[in-house]
């Protein structure tokens, strides 16, 4: 399967640039150099060694809420995304520490990200123009969920290529640990809600199932890069080596789109297994070429073999952990030497994935690797929706964010107190209690931000120009005639009102109804 590889800020350019990498060392072609990295810092820029510098996008450098990279300075390696870990004489527990606002580029804001995106537009455009659409099978965009970057920026370039193209777009979006602070567990949680509706289908990668206990999480993202590596490659460049001998069963495009054809959440199993290489190892085939060999009818791998590896990868560390039998549709993906795969473990591998997902929908394929000398086995498992760990980012969240609007809040109660008390001490008398109303950020102001419903939605932003008008227990209106009236009501049911009409005509009455 062709694939665009679109990376976007600092976690999504080093993943996309160990893919290109993974690309080169295993043959599998599957990108054709359609490859792009968009950041509103260089911090990722300057590590990456597979990205041409032409496809390395840079963009909102010139918007005035774009924090600079400066390369000696203490944000070098704070930068925007899910792979940029605290400061490297940080300890482990202060990874949740790190303050976001001091981030180059957009300081963690998804918000500001999207206003990034939106105002180079034109730029994205034309950095997409060096993407031939015509020679891939659909896009991967790679980002960290939790970064500014990469949520923000992020959705707006996935709108652009649902406007625009015509194959499927995949998303591929890395999840913050726990250790992670609270407002990038906030800003990923309005990720997912944004993405998923967005994209054909989204594979997260969860950084806490990958952390490997008490290992600090920015020590353990080289190695998280290699997984992912292993598991795209897999399943999208499954069938990009051209084989010796043609397969009935080899893997297709169209296997992979029709899986991924359901949308929602995917998780990527992956497990192998070594194998006798007999006749397919060196010496094996150096006796072919001398004539000395004796071929062995039977070299295939007896389906229990072939059973036990397609159940280990199964249980094997998902992308994301998930309950497999909440899956739609399933796709199962034999790699290794064509001699030893037998059909009768394939079926076998398959009758196994359909007991375990409760689901009749299984595909499978395999590609035929003829020097192997292991068998591996890729399973993807489609809209599953049973996800406890998105669930949790969702939770933790929402109680970040109520946690600082009612901070906010006792803060501005706190000034507005001090104020008065001011004014009471340079008056000698307590001023007018005129009340106080806070707005949509607790501080008295109605700035525009798109933040979560607490029902998980999310809310429209809410600006300056967009202000309720105001409500009083008094109407007045104005015109050639003008009406005032009072209106009381008490539980006895008595309404005491008093009009006042003037215009060519006045009239004064009082009504009262008991």
């Amino acid at each position: 399967m062709k694939l665009s590889l679109l990376g976007v800020g600092n976690a999504g350019t080093r993943i996309v640039d160990r893919l290109v990498e993974a690309e080169a060392e295993t043959g599998r072609e599957f990108t054709e150099g359609n490859v792009l990295a968009f950041d509103t810092s260089t911090v990722a820029f300057e590590e990456t060694t597979t990205i041409p510098e032409d496809r390395r996008v840079l963009i909102g450098d010139t918007h005035p809420e774009v924090t600079e990279h400066h390369p000696n300075g203490d944000a070098d390696s704070d930068a925007d995304g899910d792979h940029a870990g605290p400061p490297a004489d940080a300890d482990a527990d202060d990874s949740a520490s790190v303050v976001d606002s001091e981030r180059p580029g957009v300081g963690g804001d998804p918000d500001v990200g999207a206003a990034v995106a939106r105002d180079d537009l034109p730029e994205i455009r034309r950095a997409l123009d060096m993407v031939d659409e015509t020679e891939v099978d659909a896009t991967l965009v790679v980002a960290g969920l939790g970064g500014g970057t990469g949520s923000g920026v992020g959705s707006v370039l996935l709108e652009e290529l649902q406007s625009s193209y015509e194959e499927p777009v995949y998303v591929l979006g890395v999840l913050p640990a726990e250790t992670e602070s609270d407002e990038r567990a906030l800003t990923a949680a309005r990720g997912v809600r944004t993405i998923v509706p967005l994209a054909d289908a989204v594979i997260p990668v969860d950084n806490e199932s990958w952390r490997a206990g008490e290992a600090r999480i920015d020590d353990r993202y080289a190695a998280i890069n290699d997984e992912i590596a292993t598991r795209i490659l897999a399943l999208f460049a499954a069938g990009e080596l051209e084989p010796d001998n043609p397969s009935e069963m080899r893997i297709d495009p169209t296997d992979v789109s029709r899986t991924l054809g359901v949308g929602g959440l995917a998780a990527i199993g992956h497990a192998t297994i070594e194998i006798d290489s007999g006749p397919n190892g060196l010496i094996g085939r150096l006796l072919a070429l001398l004539g000395l060999r004796e071929d062995d009818p039977d070299t295939t791998t007896d389906a229990a073999t072939i059973k036990r590896l397609v159940r280990r990868a199964l249980e094997s560390k998902l992308t994301m952990p998930c309950d497999v039998s909440s899956s739609d549709r399933v796709l199962l993906i034999l790699s290794g030497p064509p001699a030893k795969i037998s059909r009768k473990g394939f079926e076998t591998g398959r009758y196994l994935l359909e007991d375990e997902t409760g689901t009749v929908e299984v595909l499978a394929g395999d590609e035929p690797l003829s020097r192997a000398d292991s068998i591996t086995a890729t399973v993807l498992f489609a809209n599953v929706t049973d996800v406890p760990r998105v669930e949790e980012l969702q939770r933790r969240g929402l109680a970040s964010r109520e946690e600082a609007t009612t901070s906010a809040s006792a803060a501005a109660k706190e000034v507005a107190a001090s104020a008065a008390a001011d004014r009471t001490d340079s008056s000698g008398s307590p001023p007018d209690d005129r009340g106080f109303e806070f707005g949509e950020n607790g501080d008295g102001s109605d700035r525009g931000v798109a933040i979560e419903d607490a029902d998980g939605g999310m809310a429209t932003s809410v600006s300056d120009s967009e202000t309720a008008p105001a409500e009083t227990g008094d109407e007045a209106e104005t015109g050639d005639e003008t009406e005032t009236g009072t209106e009381t009501e008490t539980g006895d049911e008595t309404e005491t009102g008093t009009e006042t009409e003037t215009g060519d005509e006045t009239e004064t009455g009082t009504e009262t109804e008991t």
